[in-house]
C-alpha cells in the first residue's frame, strides 16, 4: 500500500460526506466521494481503492445490494456506515463480508482508528504488494485481461473495447476458471448503474463479448444454468 491510502466514501448526505472526507484527508488519506450507487459504480470503474465507506440508505440502491454485488467481484475492505440500528441488518452486512459496521454517530477519532486498523491489517496480510482485484492480470491462450487498466488485449496486442458490464462479466468468469457461474451469480456481481440487468441481458452481454473476441471457445454455455470460462479450450 502506498503512503496515502485511497478511500471511497459512498454517502448521499452532503454534510456527512463532506465532513467524513475532511476527517479522512486530515489523517493522510486520499478521498473520492460518491453520492449514489451509480456514482459508486463509476468510481470503481475508473479507479482503485484501498477501502470503501458505504452508506446503506442511498437514493438509488440499497447498500446491502451494493455490498453483495461488490463482494461477488472484489475483496476491497468495506466499512458500512449507517444510521440504522437493526441487529438483522448489521448481521446481514457482516455475513456478506463487510469488514466493520459503524453508526454515523460514532466519534471521528474512533472511526479513523477503525479505518486505520483495517488498512494496517490488510497491508500486513498483503506484504509489500497490493493484491486485491484491481492489480490482477489474467492471461489465457495469449489473451490478457488487465483488471487495473480494465483492458482486454488479444493475441496480437490489440485492445478489445468492452463496456463496463461486459468487462465485469468477463472478469467474474475469469476468476472462476472451469467452474459454472449461474446467471444469478453474474447478475449479483454486476455493479448496476442506469438500469438493472436481467437474465436476458446477461445472455446479450456474453454474446457481445464472444463477438468482440471473435470466438465462443472461452465462454461455454451451460444450458439452463449459466456459463463456464475455459482458459485453455481444446
Amino acid at each position: 500500500m502506498n503512503s496515502q491510502p485511497n478511500i471511497l466514501i459512498v454517502e448521499d448526505e452532503d454534510i456527512v460526506r463532506t465532513l467524513l472526507a475532511a476527517q479522512l484527508k486530515s489523517a493522510g488519506n486520499t478521498v473520492t466521494q460518491a453520492r449514489s450507487g451509480a456514482e459508486m459504480a463509476d468510481c470503481l470503474h475508473n479507479g482503485r481503492f484501498d477501502l470503501i465507506l458505504l452508506d446503506l440508505g442511498l437514493p438509488d440502491e440499497d447498500g446491502i445490494v451494493l455490498l453483495r454485488q461488490l463482494r461477488a467481484r472484489s475483496n476491497v475492505p468495506v466499512v458500512v456506515l449507517t444510521s440504522r440500528d437493526e441487529v438483522e441488518i448489521r448481521q446481514t452486512a457482516l455475513e456478506l463480508g463487510a469488514d466493520d459496521y459503524v453508526h454515523k454517530d460514532v466519534p471521528a477519532e474512533e472511526l479513523l482508528l477503525r479505518v486505520r486498523n483495517i488498512l494496517n491489517r490488510i497491508a500486513g496480510s498483503r506484504g509489500a504488494s497490493r493484491s486485491h482485484m484491481a492489480d490482477e492480470v489474467f492471461e489465457f491462450a495469449d489473451w490478457r485481461l488487465d483488471v487495473a487498466g480494465r483492458v482486454l488485449t488479444d493475441p496480437n496486442g490489440v485492445n478489445v473495447p468492452l463496456t463496463r458490464a461486459e468487462f465485469d462479466i468477463l472478469e467474474m468468469l475469469a476468476r472462476a476458471p472451469n467452474r459454472v457461474l449461474s446467471r444469478d451469480q453474474l447478475l449479483d456481481g454486476l455493479m448496476r448503474s442506469d438500469e438493472a440487468p436481467t437474465d436476458r441481458m446477461i445472455d446479450s452481454y456474453v454474446s457481445r463479448i464472444r463477438k468482440k473476441m471473435g470466438t465462443s471457445d472461452f465462454i461455454v454455455t451451460v444450458t439452463g444454468i449459466g456459463y463456464r470460462f475455459v482458459p485453455s479450450p481444446s
